[in-house]
């Protein structure tokens, strides 16, 4: 019944939906058509090879032969930064294996060698301050005057405070060439470490050779640090400190090393057990 009632209008219903779909159809914007690309191969340059007669290490500038290889240049070091350990510096000692052949001195001294290139193994930080202070205390300088004597001992005190162990070889060098000295810059030193050996030692050896007085400080502070790191120093005490203390505590008469620079050599030796 309503198919016949509505028979005309429900054709002309159908026949616009299919016209509006028609037109819809043709105004869409047609698709893209797919590209497919081939890959391209690329040819590897081949080397061109060293003029007749030339070294094979070179390598070309342009067209230009130059002997030796390419120079590399190493990126700018990382700079320091207060409180803190310098990049890449070791924070542990880690001694280079030693070869049971290997003559014992030399093994001893190449590992002095290593400890004074890796001064923060045993802790400590670097310091800007620090490093303004040890300008301001090297060279080391005999004291003028009073006054000089206690800005010195000021500038030390301070450098001590900062615990950079670059300290150790500042104190003893004002000790000894310059006019410093007491108990609390000996403890500084046995604070810092095995960082502070070798610039005592060099002080050791010098007195070996030239005679004479030094500091008691180079033998109390040796003696103060070689016992509370016996393990870390290892042949450095056994073949470098002993025999050197031995040399001057031979010199019973003080014809050579004044008094009591013998005598102080043997207490060491007695604090390090001989």
């Amino acid at each position: 019944m309503f198919f016949r009632k509505n028979w005309v209008p429900i054709p002309l219903f159908v026949l616009a939906m299919v016209g509006v779909g028609l037109y819809y159809l043709q105004t869409r914007s047609p698709k893209p058509p797919i590209k497919i690309y081939k890959p391209v191969e690329v040819e590897e340059p081949v080397a061109k090879p060293p003029p007749p007669g030339a070294s094979p290490n070179g390598h070309w500038h342009g067209d230009e032969w130059h002997e030796g290889p390419h120079e590399t240049h190493d990126p700018p070091a990382v700079p320091a930064v207060s409180g803190s350990v310098p990049p890449g510096a070791a924070t542990k000692p880690d001694f280079p294996p030693v070869d049971a052949n290997d003559d014992p001195v030399a093994a001893a001294y190449k590992r002095l060698d290593y400890i004074s290139k890796n001064p923060y193994a045993w802790g400590g930080v670097h310091s800007e301050r620090a490093t303004g202070l040890i300008a301001q205390l090297m060279p080391p300088q005999k004291s003028r005057d009073h006054d000089h004597g206690d800005e010195v001992h000021d500038y030390l005190v301070e450098l001590i405070a900062q615990g950079d162990p670059r300290a150790g070889e500042v104190i003893i060098a004002n000790i000894c060439d310059g006019s410093v000295d007491g108990n609390m810059l000996i403890d500084a030193l046995v604070v810092i470490g095995p960082p502070a050996v070798p610039y005592i030692l060099h002080y050791l050896e010098e007195f070996v050779r030239q005679g004479g007085t030094t500091s008691i400080s180079v033998f109390w502070s040796l003696g103060g640090i070689s016992t509370q790191y016996r393990d870390d120093l290892g042949g450095i005490v056994d073949h470098i400190i002993i025999p050197k203390l031995e040399v001057i505590a031979a010199d019973e008469d003080g014809g050579f090393y004044d008094h009591p620079m013998p005598q102080d050599a043997r207490k060491t030796l007695s604090l390090l057990g001989q």
